[in-house]
């Protein structure tokens, strides 16, 4: 009976031991270093994110991680959802809160109430960074990364979240799937004189009262230069508001639309626009207008979807150099890094973007 006791008593300790073990390492302090190389401790791997940085989302999805950890994210990220591919694989994203945050403003009450183990936000506001310090909430800070390199910034993003999950195959292959892609593309456009290049705008936002187009260093113009297009409005550094004059001048031959606008080709071609005259620019007299498309997130910045925009874009910049099959491409790359089967229909949704998209998304901040 004795020998039963101590045998009992050893095992109870063994659990307690091992129960201990799982407590500490449970709670085994994260220290991440972020991109205004800001120092934020996590109190072991975060369960309950937010994400104000919109496209963050689609990139932590990439991550394997579960989205039921994401309980809070920016409203401009919630409309992309609701009105794209995304939604459908990620049903729980549809409920997450958004209503601590309007702009870049945070409601730091309604925040608190959410319980955050960490918020990933823009880097450049520096006051959610000093509001979200203050409330004892850690806060890492995202950026764009290689003079607006969306592959670049994408690669640099996941590390951060692969730090704070733990390294995973999964974001090691994204990563490595990106970066060879690119490293593809621009091997073989680095011989095309410019003389073979198409002059190429691209609209970031759009509207009757003004038109911002992106210049150098910002998302458009590196998503042109690399994949073998000229950006016409390169003289211009990040983003800028110009007129229709200044578009008379550059006189594209391509004008691509991002989905943070409710803008499609279909206005430029139909003239639609109120105080705006289209119709001798010549990507429109030649319907050279193309919508970017929208997968799990807007294409235009950093997303999950970030390899298959640098496919699109070369088809479009050089089609006699490229001809990736983008119906079969996007439906590979779903499979292989989302585990998602789409459908026919789903692919050409993601190809066809829906404006109600952009709603919630130009609030006069980063996107």
């Amino acid at each position: 009976m004795k020998k039963i006791i101590v045998s009992v008593c050893v095992a109870c300790v063994l659990l307690a031991s091992c129960a201990q073990r799982k407590t500490a390492a449970a709670t085994e302090k994260i220290t991440v270093i972020d991109q205004n190389n800001m120092e934020a401790t996590l109190n072991g791997k975060p369960d309950r994110i937010v994400l104000t940085a919109l496209p963050l989302p689609s990139i932590y999805a990439l991550t394997g991680e579960p989205i039921e950890k994401l309980v809070g994210m920016h409203p401009g990220a919630t409309s992309a959802i609701k009105n794209s591919v995304m939604g459908t694989m990620y049903p729980a994203l549809l409920n997450v809160p958004s209503n601590f945050i309007n702009g870049v403003d945070i409601n730091i009450e309604e925040l608190m109430k959410l319980e955050p183990d960490v918020v990933m936000y823009w880097a450049e506001y520096t006051n959610q960074y000093e509001l979200l310090k203050s409330a004892g909430i850690p806060a890492v800070g995202v950026k764009t990364q290689g003079d607006g390199d969306v592959i670049v910034t994408m690669d640099s993003w996941l590390a951060i979240m692969g730090e704070m999950f733990g390294k995973s195959k999964k974001v090691d292959a994204v990563l490595e799937y990106g970066r060879s892609l690119q490293k593809d593309i621009l091997s073989k456009i680095e011989g095309i004189p410019d003389s073979d290049k198409p002059k190429v705008l691209y609209i970031f936002n759009h509207s009757s009262e003004e038109i911002s187009v992106s210049g150098n260093k910002f998302y458009g113009g590196t998503w042109i230069e690399n994949t073998g297009g000229i950006n016409a409005a390169r003289e211009i550094q990040g983003h800028s508001i110009v007129n229709m004059e200044q578009i008379y001048k550059w006189n594209p031959d391509i004008i691509l639309i991002t989905t943070f606008t409710e803008t499609m080709p279909e206005d430029l071609y139909e003239n639609k626009i109120r105080g705006q005259n289209w119709s001798n620019v010549a990507a429109v007299k030649n319907k050279k207008v193309f919508k970017e498309p929208l997968g799990v997130y807007r294409w235009f910045p950093p997303s999950g979807d970030a390899p298959l925009m640098s496919m699109w874009m070369a088809n479009h910049m050089q089609p006699t150099v490229f001809n990736y099959d983008m119906k079969k491409e996007i439906k590979d790359y779903y499979k292989r890094f989302y585990q998602y089967d789409l459908t026919d229909e789903q692919v050409e949704g993601i190809l066809t973007a829906n404006t109600e998209a952009a709603k919630g998304a130009n609030f006069g901040g980063r996107q």
